[in-house]
């Protein structure tokens, strides 16, 4: 009986003695459940744990950002809008003003407007309205900036003095249209400029006078022309 009882107590004590050990161990979960695993530092430290070195971290950043923007302006949801005036147009007093706007990921629609009402001398004037819409495919990544093709169609009325003849549309304006290219320098953050030509087909019916007040009518023409249907030199605010 009492060598029973004494191995009993040694039993207690050992354990007991056990027991307060381990709870001066460090402790560290792993990403297993808590009543899953708990891994035990014999030494008491946690290990250091080596991080990537400066530039190694900047390159898996760039790689990151390049694999997040492809293309800026639709990853922004921001349509491109610009507004712009054709300086070649303006130095000969034909007045205009063009709106452009974006309607794909890499296309957009110019909708320029052009007139001149009013004589710049007497023998040589030109009267004139006219529309020329174009389609445009930009061949870079963000829309806007950089090389460009364009598909345009145009309509206009007029009225032109040469010399001794007066040239006025008779019944209908021209008609026609053609293809383009150009290409989109960004001056800043909103400003550009913007450089095209375009070559096409124009249809146009006319009336010839004297260039004299209520001159006599010469003949009616009807002349299909090639060439030259479009140029550019515009100043752009991008909206």
């Amino acid at each position: 009986m009492l060598r029973t009882l004494s191995l009993a107590m040694c039993l207690l004590a050992a354990n007991a003695l056990w027991a307060q050990q381990q709870e001066g161990k460090p402790k560290v979960m792993t990403s297993a459940a808590p009543e899953e695993t708990t891994v035990y530092y014999p030494s008491g430290k946690r290990p250091k744990v080596s991080k990537p070195e400066a530039g190694e971290r900047k390159k898996i950043a760039s790689r990151e950002k390049k694999k997040e923007v492809k293309n800026p302006t639709v990853r922004s949801g921001v349509r491109y809008h610009a507004l712009k005036t054709n300086l070649a147009f303006d130095a000969i007093g034909a007045l205009n003003l063009a709106y452009e706007v974006q309607v794909h990921s890499r296309m957009t629609l110019d909708i320029p407007v052009t007139w001149s009402l009013w004589d710049a001398q007497r023998e040589h004037a030109l009267r004139i309205v006219a529309l020329q819409p174009e389609l445009r495919w930009w061949m870079g990544k963000e829309t806007g900036r950089g090389h460009f093709f364009g598909l345009h169609a145009h309509a206009a009325w007029y009225n032109l003095k040469w010399d001794e003849n007066r040239y006025q549309d008779e019944g209908r304006p021209l008609l026609g249209a053609g293809l383009s290219y150009g290409y989109k320098l960004p001056l800043g953050e909103h400003w550009g400029a913007e450089f095209n030509v375009g070559l096409g087909y124009a249809n146009m019916k006319y009336n010839t006078y004297y260039n004299i007040e209520n001159g006599a009518l010469l003949n009616t023409r009807i002349r299909n022309y090639w060439g030259l249907t479009r140029i550019g030199l515009s100043l752009v605010y991008r909206l």
